[in-house]
């Protein structure tokens, strides 16, 4: 069985730990050593999720249609909404869609498919091309990141039926298969993973730990599960004092490896088979660093995956490239009807198990109901902040942390300033997933354009590189040969809001 311990240990401080070595003691051994918890309540910050929603609905192929969710609404209430036809369809999602999400900005991801493989593949890297560039003397190489829809802060839409708001996102789907080298990131299937963290400045609203002050900290009964944070009443805690809960479940990782993409196909079985409610991260790179959204180079780097069963599937690589991922499970549906314990011990085969469950699930539970899994172990943050961007080429900010013993990952969104897009509106701020983009032919012996960024990671260390105030294409004009021309970047990076996950290794 796998060493748990529910309540007071040698701080005095009423928790729940649960260890990945049964040879360490929960009681005594210090919160500091990170690595040797697969749980612990008393940790200063929880990741958890608010939201996995799938976009992938077309309504109309002909003339537009508007439709307004919740049904009733409309350009001004709506907290959802979808713009189809000619068999293309925008999606805009005010954060009132997301009845769980606790900020304004979010970290938050797009996970696209495409629409000819069915694959995840935003991870690669493809070059743009434009008929102003003479003999393709021009453009950029560029990861799928960049096509995705950016969260916007006061939004207003260039038609009335599009309204505004002060906090969303969105997406553009299209039933287009034409994913050839000029339109490799087209998709009509996408997931957007909502995370309860911060995606821009703002402070993590978890309440702070505080000294051990006798408070009850643990209700475990037919019909509560609840863990508060140190020095928190558990029958009076709010959201943010709470640990762990059916209103706060921990991510949990079902699968974690650093692999090798000899090229073709590739599998990883997970030993779970994977529901339609699992995501993950992946960061393709070559070296001895890892690297992210990945390396700085030119076409034809990185893979594309899919779930299958219970496996992730890769396709693609070679020449050394390696792909590091985290799955995680999330699922947010109502619970399932029951009467089963809120502590459950089982084996499943090849281990013993401990679930924490959420109060009146079935026997056996569904992905919803479980809180607590002693085979998945919740993510935990080795390190956060936000920090303005400098203009130069090539400003690095590292970030030093520790991350012995771990399996770490990162996580960022960019900030920018005010933007606009003719078929959908105009924003005072927008925050993006990042993304790798180099010229083809460099600027002034500079090769990343100003958009583009990228993290270096170790075990000790996350190095962002920007590239403010680089130009964002450099070409020789079609229509004047041998006269070469550079154009800007309209919205650089004005900031950095960064995360380091871990479990340990």
């Amino acid at each position: 069985m796998v060493r748990t311990m529910i309540g007071v240990d040698s701080t005095g401080a009423g928790c729940i730990k649960i260890m990945k070595n049964n040879a360490d003691d929960p009681r005594t051994t210090p919160d500091s050593q990170r690595s040797k918890f697969l749980y612990n309540s008393k940790f200063a910050l929880q990741a958890s999720v608010a939201d996995i929603e799938i976009c992938n609905v077309i309504t109309s192929s002909g003339s537009v249609v508007y439709r307004y969710f919740p049904a009733g609404s409309n350009a001004s209430n709506y907290t959802s909404m979808e713009g189809s036809g000619g068999g293309d369809s925008t999606w805009l999602y005010k954060n009132a869609h997301f009845a769980n999400l606790k900020y304004d900005v979010p970290l938050f991801d797009w996970k696209a498919k495409s629409n000819t493989t069915q694959r995840y593949n935003q991870a690669i890297v493809q070059r743009r091309f434009s008929g102003q560039y003479y003999h393709d003397q021009g453009g950029y190489y560029f990861t799928g990141n960049q096509r995705q829809g950016a969260w916007l802060q006061g939004y207003n839409g260039n038609i009335s039926q599009w309204g505004s708001f002060a906090f969303g996102t969105y997406a553009d789907i299209t039933t287009s298969t034409l994913n050839d080298q000029f339109n490799r990131f087209l998709s009509r299937d996408k997931r957007l993973i909502v995370w309860n963290l911060p995606g821009n400045s703002e402070a993590p609203k978890d309440a702070p730990p505080l000294a051990p002050n006798g408070q009850k900290a643990i209700r475990i009964a037919s019909n509560a599960m609840l863990i508060a944070r140190p020095g928190y009443n558990v029958d009076t805690a709010d959201y943010w004092q709470i640990a762990y809960d059916s209103r706060r479940l921990p991510v949990k990782v079902i699968a974690a490896a650093d692999i090798a993409l000899p090229g073709g196909i590739t599998d990883y079985d997970t030993g779970v088979a994977l529901p339609d409610t699992v995501a993950a991260d992946v960061h393709f790179y070559t070296g001895s660093t890892i690297m992210y959204p990945n390396n700085p180079v030119d076409l034809d780097f990185g893979a594309e995956y899919w779930f299958e069963g219970s496996r992730i599937r890769f396709s693609g690589g070679g020449n050394g490239m390696r792909a590091r991922f985290m799955i995680y499970l999330e699922d947010n549906s109502a619970p399932s009807g029951g009467s089963n314990k809120v502590l459950r011990q089982f084996n499943d085969g090849t281990r013993d198990v401990v679930q924490f469950l959420r109060p009146g699930s079935a026997d056996p539970p569904s992905w919803a109901d479980i809180i607590i899994d002693t085979r998945w172990p919740a993510v935990q943050i080795l390190a956060e902040g936000y920090f303005a961007v400098a203009a130069g080429n090539n400003v690095q900010t590292t970030i030093n942390f520790d991350a012995n013993g771990m399996f770490p990952m990162v996580k960022y969104i960019t900030e920018h300033g005010s933007g606009s897009r003719s078929n959908l509106g105009s924003w005072q701020k927008s925050f993006k997933m990042p993304y790798v983009k180099r010229l083809v032919y460099s600027y002034q012996g500079r090769p990343d354009a100003g958009d583009s960024t990228y993290c270096a990671l170790t075990n000790t260390s996350a190095t962002f590189h920007t590239f403010r105030g680089n130009v964002g294409d450099y070409y020789n004009d079609a229509g004047d040969p041998g006269t070469w021309k550079t154009t800007g970047v309209g919205d650089p990076p004005l900031g950095i809001r960064y995360y380091i996950f871990g479990i340990p290794a």
